[in-house]
């Protein structure tokens, strides 16, 4: 999107699991949050009342910062009503967009607020963001496995859309919004909001004639993204707004990695006067962010740059941490470490390590130069092993001190004099303005007109505690007048109630009318359960668009040998079978066991993809 000055804004965009989470955001750098709403939101258990969420709003829109609310589960019938209800209810409390999956909403009385196409609609072709844009949606949350390239092409079939993309956190194994396992195996289903994250569990790979290849590993599990050596790289494929994973995150990880990322991103704004950030105020942090100290499975960049990889951590789903030392000796509550160099433990830092292939862990009572005391004995705990801190204690504890994150906004005063009064204006850089007055019939004139001023000076310029910094003050005195100390504290408290309610209002609600009747992609015209229809509402919408056999939802009715999950995760490649990489004969078809239940895989190299399959 231009500016004027045909500079482009960029969003980042930060999670929130609550009112707490959001503001932390806000004051970490984030120019929008993402929160979900009482209900239907994709994090069944990240729900937030009205009065928060309007609360969230009024702190957002003081520094013009958005706030996105996800509405993006599947909806059955008899939920309709009751989502176009709470989608007026959010937009009276101030939201400025909806993040949605179901398209079968696009046919409710909706208010005027932006719509937002969520990733579980699987965004990964020009065809789709192009129909999704002339559908009316505003911004288009795109798949996360594309490259560097697909995001370009995407780029240049749109007009005004903006495009989003996650820069960190969490990977699903499975593309976006066509996962079944979670519904298959423990009837949850994960457009519902309801995943029970199979692919974290320990899970083996064997050949159909019984040979495992692997055994109770984390093959699905992720590593977790991390864009932030190609956020530029990003910027100039066309994304316009970076977004963190993590509605389930804690506070300290959502101030943590925002701010890791605010300052990566004003570094680029520094030499790009191309690129402007979407919101306004100054963050200063008190600790110094680094991502590799909040919770992460390790992180890899994904498919961006097309390289082929094991994405996955096959040893633990957990946050292992840092390789912080090796074990020397330990005796009872007492261990002996070889730290690594610029690794120095604290009391109170958490330590993990791997015992046949199984990952524990303890807590640091005290640490004293390279000999750690520990709470108990850990018998299993041998000279020679791997020690990882996954909870830096002095990290969390500066992070978590009040005003460890501060957003402030710049404001010019002027204060000038009447013949009958005090004329205070202000405004700040978001462009609100204000002007308080006041009138006193029995002024007497100052003893000391220096004095007065540096009086008037002091009393203004005391911000503190309000979300204002002083970027220049202008005093004009031509009468003399002497003002008590309590009128000119009288005047800037008004003046800035003023401006914060000048602030208290959407920045979005630009949601534009659809000129015509767009026609689905060709893939999506041919209809099938990927396309998640679960309500009539949604039957219409595709009908009415070209999918002449619209066909319910997985989860309406359960299929039998249905793929389950697309991925692009390929056991095939990080078993040393792949034809294309490793060049080699792929050996007999491969099973997918995941507790008592068997799943075949099969395999499109040409998509380079991995299918998981229900056998029964």
């Amino acid at each position: 999107m231009l500016q004027d000055n045909g500079s482009c804004t960029v969003e980042l965009l930060a999670p929130a699991k609550n009112l707490a989470c959001g503001t932390a955001a806000i004051d970490s750098g984030a120019d929008a949050v993402y929160i979900g709403g009482p209900s239907f939101g994709a994090r069944v258990n990240a729900g937030n009342s009205i009065e928060d969420i309007s609360k969230l709003c009024s702190y957002a829109h003081r520094f013009r910062a958005k706030v996105h609310v996800a509405l993006n589960t599947i909806l059955s019938d008899d939920e309709i009503t009751e989502a176009e209800k709470l989608i007026w209810k959010l937009y009276e409390a101030g939201v400025d967009a909806l993040i949605i999956q179901d398209l079968g909403l696009i046919k409710l009385n909706l208010p005027p607020v932006e719509l937002h196409a969520s990733t579980q609609q699987e965004n990964s072709t020009p065809g789709k963001a192009k129909f999704l844009e002339d559908l009316g949606f505003s911004q288009i949350v795109l798949a996360r496995e594309l490259s560097i390239d697909q995001i370009r092409n995407i780029s240049a079939a749109v007009d005004n859309a903006r495009l989003e993309f996650f820069v960190h956190g969490a990977l699903c194994a499975g593309v976006s919004g066509r996962c079944y396992i979670s519904q298959c195996i423990a009837g949850r289903s994960a457009n519902r909001g309801e995943c029970a994250q199979l692919c974290r569990v320990p899970m083996s790979l064997r050949t159909v004639s019984g040979e495992y290849l692997a055994k109770d590993r984390y093959l699905l599990s992720l590593k977790d993204l991390n864009h932030s050596a190609n956020l530029e790289e990003l910027l100039d494929a066309g994304i316009r707004s970076l977004k963190i994973e993590g509605r389930l995150k804690d506070e300290g990880y959502v101030r943590n990695v925002t701010a890791w990322y605010r300052s990566r991103l004003d570094e680029i704004f520094a030499r790009r006067s191309e690129y402007v950030r979407s919101s306004f105020g100054k963050t200063e942090c008190t600790f110094v962010p680094d991502v590799t100290k909040s919770f992460n499975r390790g992180f890899t960049e994904y498919c961006l740059h097309g390289v082929r990889d094991n994405f996955a951590n096959f040893d633990s789903p957990k946050f292992v941490g840092q390789e912080v030392a090796q074990v020397r000796e330990c005796r009872q509550n007492t261990v002996r470490i070889k730290q690594v160099p610029g690794c120095e433990l604290h009391n109170g830092d958490k330590c993990n390590y791997f015992v046949r292939g199984e990952l524990k862990g303890f807590r640091v009572s005290t640490a004293k130069a390279d000999v750690l005391e520990i709470f108990q004995p850990l018998y299993d705990l041998k000279p020679g092993m791997k020690l990882y801190r996954n909870k830096d204690a002095d990290f969390e504890r500066e992070i978590a001190r009040t005003g460890s994150s501060v957003r402030s906004l710049a404001l010019w005063l002027n204060f000038t004099e009447t013949p009958d009064g005090f004329v205070l204006s202000g405004h700040d850089e978001t462009g609100a303005e204000a002007v308080v007055e006041l009138k006193d019939h029995a002024l007497e004139k100052s003893t000391n007109p220096q004095a007065q001023c540096e009086n008037i000076r002091s009393r203004l310029l005391r911000l503190g505690g309000t979300h204002y910094y002083s970027a220049g003050l202008r005093i004009i005195c031509d009468y003399g007048w002497f003002v008590p100390v309590s009128r000119l504290n009288e005047l800037r408290h008004e003046l800035i109630e003023k401006l914060v309610r000048q602030s208290d209002k959407p920045v979005g609600r630009t949601f534009r009318a659809v000129g015509n009747v767009p026609a689905l992609t060709q893939e999506d015209r041919r209809g099938g359960y990927q396309l998640n229809i679960n309500n009539r509402l949604a039957e219409e919408f595709y009908s009415e668009h070209g999918c002449s056999a619209p066909e319910r939802s997985y989860e309406s009715l359960k299929r039998k040998r249905a793929v389950l999950m697309y991925c692009r995760q390929c056991l095939r490649y990080c078993f040393g079978m792949c034809e294309k990489y490793n060049h080699k004969r792929a050996a007999e078809p491969l099973e997918l066991v995941v507790g008592s239940k068997v799943l075949r895989l099969e395999f499109d190299c040409r998509r380079c993809m991995m299918m998981v399959i229900d056998k029964d």
